[in-house]
């Protein structure tokens, strides 16, 4: 009996979702508020909607245009009435070709044979298109194709949601989706002067997708997200709003769970575009050194001469251009890359070769398991000028731990470990140190 039941029950659904996919009327959705989270690690745009929907009782079914092209399994439809239910998600254009959303209509079609064929499309038959035309009927194969002109090129159909309603009325429903291609990122401009630079950061917001979005409030997200957090854009804004609001800088990122966001506030981002927009100036004092950077595999390379300076704020990762400041203006001496870095961590930069130092990196040792690897690693200095130079060594071990070495480290961050070395004219020093990563 109790089986006998669940398939009655499973039936009345079928009826109620076929009477709501075609005896009801079709409502379309307008967005009152929208916000766009774009991420500095994945090329993707997070869309939060709220959509106002005028829903008359019972079951309504809903055209989402802006929804048209995506992938429905990554959508989220939530009511932000408790009284409303969701029902469902569907796309109409899964079923559809462009064949069968022409059928009806006046087409123009041109064989391989240099026929050209006019009339009304009847739709397809053992494989052919049928057309009827002036004097009869054509049946073309489709493979004899040189093209296919008619009214309607696109699909017909979109993406519908289903929806409950107790009584009539007005409805917000908010609606999570996401947009492949939008992304943003950081770019720095770093003015060198005897013992100050002047540094300038600039977000870079790029689109180039058909999306455009007017007024929209856009959260910066900087981390490397794996998209498993259950917050939507819009919850994530208001938390950076209020933090920012309750005691944090103007242009500061805001702490929000793992990451840090830069709430932009309402913005227009336009279809197939880059914004940039600056978000930085600030003047630092620096240090020259000497820097030689190193990773888990044997290699041989230059050692730079380099600059560093104190972060005073969290600077995301970015490209960085380096100009000298000289009498005739300033001039471009080199581009560089720095690893997203915290506020009071330090940022080093190599700004040109110093061709009397040599660092080599030579991999000991290697262990690999499931999970995590093990590394032994020595970094020699060498140092083929006539006077004494001291150089930073920076071994990247990315989420690495420190197991031992041979000179206590500098600096450890999770991306990477620092040595200072402090090489004689005609010399050489080294160091050994062994690490382990785990994922």
């Amino acid at each position: 009996m109790r089986n006998a039941f669940k398939v009655l029950a499973g039936v009345a659904l079928v009826i109620i979702l076929m009477v709501a996919l075609h005896g009801t009327e079709q409502i379309r959705a307008a967005s009152s508020d929208t916000t766009v989270a774009l991420y500095d690690s994945a090329e993707i745009g997070v869309i939060s909607e709220v959509l106002n929907l005028s829903l008359k009782k019972g079951i309504n079914r809903v055209q989402l245009d802006d929804l048209a092209g995506l992938n429905v399994e990554e959508i989220t439809v939530r009511p932000l009435d408790p009284n409303v239910q969701f029902l469902g998600l569907y796309s109409s254009e899964s079923s559809e070709n462009m064949y069968d959303s022409n059928v009806g209509s006046d087409v123009e079609v041109k064989t391989s044979s240099g026929d050209v064929i006019r009339g009304k499309f009847l739709g397809l038959k053992d494989g052919k298109l049928v057309i009827q035309g002036e004097d009869g009927l054509y049946a073309v194969n489709p493979s004899e194709l040189v093209y296919f002109k008619a009214s309607r090129m696109e699909k017909k159909g979109g993406v519908y949601a289903l929806f409950s309603a107790p009584e009539d009325g007005k409805y917000a429903v908010e609606v999570t989706y996401r947009v492949p291609g939008m992304s943003w990122g950081s770019r720095y401009k770093l003015y060198l002067g005897e013992k100050t630079a002047r540094l300038f950061g600039y977000i870079i917001v790029k689109n180039p997708t058909s999306k455009e979005y007017e007024n929209a409030k856009v959260a910066l997200v900087s981390g490397d997200v794996q998209f498993y957090s259950p917050y939507s854009p819009r919850y994530v804004y208001t938390l950076a709003v209020a933090a920012e609001k309750s005691g944090g800088s103007q242009g500061e990122p805001v702490k929000v769970e793992a990451f840090h966001v830069y709430p932009l506030g309402p913005t227009d981002i336009k279809a197939a575009s880059t914004m940039m927009i600056p978000y930085i100036s600030t003047e630092v004092e620096i240090k020259r050194q000497y820097l030689y950077e190193s990773w888990s595999y044997d290699r041989t390379a230059n050692v730079y001469e380099s600059i560093s300076f104190k972060a005073d704020r969290v600077l995301p990762a970015g490209v960085v251009e380096i100009y000298r400041e000289t009498e005739g203006g300033n001039l471009l001496i080199g581009e560089n890359h720095i690893e997203h870095t915290p506020k009071g961590d330090v940022v080093r930069i190599g700004i040109g070769k110093d061709y009397d130092l040599k660092g080599t990196t030579k991999v000991l040792d290697s262990e690999h398991g499931e999970g995590w690897a093990k590394y032994r690693i020595k970094v020699t200095i060498e140092n083929f000028g006539d006077e004494s130079k001291t150089v930073i060594v920076r071994h990247y071990k990315y989420g690495g731990k420190l197991i031992s070495s041979t000179i206590s480290p500098s600096d450890e961050t999770a991306q990477y470990v620092e040595f200072i070395l402090t090489v004689p004219a005609g010399g050489s020093r080294s160091v050994t140190f062994e690490y382990e990563v785990n994922w």
